[in-house]
C-alpha cells in the first residue's frame, strides 16, 4: 500500500519516491488523523483507491459522515453511510468472528474502513451507550486479533482522544498517519512522544503529512498528491468496490463451507 511520497524529495527535487507499507500480519491497522481541511479524506480515497487497483485488499467502507466526498458509492454493497455504518461494522465483526472460530486462512486481506469514528460514536451513543460500548469493544477486538486473520481495520479521526477507543487498543496501530498542523498534545495522543524534536507540521498544507510505521526507523514526512479529478477516481473507485461480493454473501459461503478460503 502506498501511504504517500517522501516530501522533502518532492519538494527539493520534485522526485515521487514512494513510501509503501504491505498489508499484512505485521501491518494491517492504521490510524489516520487530521482536522477539518487537512486532506485526511481525500488521502483516505487514494489509499482505498491503492488497495482497490493493486488487488492488495478487499475494502468494505463504514463512513459515518456520509460527505461528498463519498456520495459515489452510495447503493455500492461495499459502502454504507449514516447510520448504516453500524451495521457494516457488524457485518465485518461477524466475518471476523467466523474467520477467527474456524481456523480460516484467508488467502485474500480484507480491510475495514471506518471515516468519522468520533461522530459514529457521538450517535451511538444517543440511541444507547450499551450500542456506543459495544462499538468500541468491537473494534477494539478488531485491532488486537484481526492483523492475524489477514484482515484489517483503517480508523480515521480528527484527533485521536483515548476516550474514542477501548483500553489498550490505540496502541494496535501498526501505521499512524497525520495531515497538516498537528499539535503538541496531538503527537501524544498519536504515540509520537519522542520521536520529535520540534514539530515539522507548522507549515504543512493539505495532504502533507508525517507517519509511524512499526519496522521503520523514526518519522517520515510525506505527501499524499492532489486529486485533479476528483470525480473520475471516485467513479473508479465505485467499479471496484461493485466487483467485491457483500460481507453477508463471503459469510454464508464460509459457512456453508464453499469457500475457498483455508
Amino acid at each position: 500500500m502506498l501511504m504517500g511520497y517522501y516530501l522533502a524529495d518532492y519538494k527539493r527535487y520534485g522526485l515521487k519516491i514512494p513510501l509503501n507499507i504491505i498489508l499484512e500480519k505485521s501491518i494491517s491497522n492504521i490510524l489516520i488523523a487530521g482536522k477539518s481541511g487537512s486532506g485526511k479524506s481525500q488521502s483516505l480515497r487514494w489509499y482505498i483507491w491503492n488497495m482497490l487497483h493493486t488487488g492488495e485488499s478487499m475494502v468494505y467502507i463504514a463512513d459515518y459522515k456520509g460527505g461528498e466526498e463519498y456520495e459515489a458509492f452510495e447503493g455500492c454493497s461495499s459502502y454504507a453511510s449514516g447510520e448504516f455504518a453500524i451495521q457494516m461494522i457488524e457485518d465485518y465483526y461477524e466475518l471476523f468472528t467466523l474467520v477467527r472460530n474456524n481456523h480460516i486462512r484467508l488467502q485474500t486481506h480484507y480491510t475495514l474502513v471506518i471515516e468519522e469514528w468520533f461522530g459514529l460514536l457521538v450517535y451511538a451513543e444517543t440511541q444507547s451507550k450499551k450500542l456506543k460500548a459495544d462499538l468500541m469493544a468491537k473494534v477494539g477486538e478488531l485491532l488486537a486479533v484481526s492483523r492475524g486473520l489477514n484482515m484489517g481495520i483503517i480508523v480515521c479521526v480528527q484527533r485521536a482522544d483515548a476516550s474514542l477507543f477501548s483500553t489498550g487498543s490505540r496502541e494496535q496501530f501498526q501505521c499512524v498517519c497525520s495531515f497538516a498542523r498537528t499539535s503538541a498534545e496531538q503527537f501524544r495522543m498519536l504515540g509520537y512522544s519522542g520521536e520529535l524534536e520540534e514539530n515539522p507540521t507548522q507549515n504543512y498544507k493539505a495532504g502533507q503529512g508525517i507517519v509511524l510505521i512499526d519496522g521503520q526507523e523514526g518519522v517520515q514526512e510525506i505527501i499524499v498528491p492532489y486529486i485533479k479529478n476528483s470525480a473520475a477516481m471516485s467513479m473508479a473507485i465505485r467499479k471496484e468496490l461493485e466487483k467485491q461480493s457483500d460481507i453477508s454473501s463471503i459469510v454464508r459461503t464460509i459457512a456453508e463451507g464453499k469457500s475457498t478460503e483455508r
